[in-house]
């Protein structure tokens, strides 16, 4: 269950988040349902934004930290 103060924290972090990407360039193109918002040269949809910005602010890499990236569906999960 969630806390007052939990709520409270993902209350200001989404205001944050909606404040901010208030101020990218958008576009509602591609066949998207949704907007889609420009962000350090890259075109995400608001979850997927949300993600990434969330990723930035609080991830903390450690030196044995090994990162894998690759496409959707090449065979990886």
């Amino acid at each position: 269950m969630e806390s007052h103060l939990e709520k409270r924290n993902r209350d200001v972090l989404q205001k944050s988040f909606e404040e901010m990407i208030s101020t990218l360039p958008k576009v509602n193109c591609w066949g998207f349902s949704e907007d889609q918002y420009q962000y350090q040269g890259f075109w995400f949809t608001p979850r997927f934004l949300q993600g990434a910005l969330s990723a930035q602010q609080q991830f903390q890499a450690q030196p044995t930290d090994i990162i894998l990236c690759s496409s959707p569906r090449t065979g990886t999960a």
